[in-house]
């Protein structure tokens, strides 16, 4: 390298710095090839024969599942809209007192509830896709 004040030899810590990035450059191409799917004709295969197992309840157990999942998001959906009504509370409190430590947490709770309810409706798709009807 040519600096400011002439030709400078590389030192170790820039070589060994070189060795890293190489390292770290070969570590997300080995797993970026693990990480995509096979097209083999074997593949293709396992991946049809896989959708004709369905998840089911054992005997009797179907009625009172339905009824704690019923029960889970019901108090999760309660507990989201009391959260969202206490924190749209604690800002309004706090514009009115001019205490803006509670608007600040209000607006914080505002963002966790939004957070929240984002994450439920997600979390409810995935048990949906894993225990719905059909099979996929």
């Amino acid at each position: 390298m040519i600096g400011a004040d002439g030709p400078h030899r590389l030192t170790s810590s820039h070589t060994t710095a070189r060795a890293v990035i190489r390292t770290g450059y070969a570590l997300v191409l080995a797993t970026t090839w693990l990480a995509v799917p096979s097209t083999t004709p074997a593949a293709a295969a396992v991946e049809d024969e896989a959708p004709g197992v369905c998840p089911q309840a054992p005997p009797g157990t179907q009625a009172f599942a339905d009824d704690v999942t019923a029960w889970v998001k019901w108090g999760v959906l309660a507990l989201i809209a009391i959260s969202a009504v206490v924190s749209l509370g604690s800002i309004l409190v706090g514009r009115i007192f001019s205490h803006p430590h509670a608007s600040r947490y209000g607006a914080m709770g505002v963002a966790v509830v939004v957070m929240v309810a984002i994450t439920y409706t997600v979390i409810l798709v995935i048990l949906d896709s894993i225990t719905g009807s059909g099979c996929t």
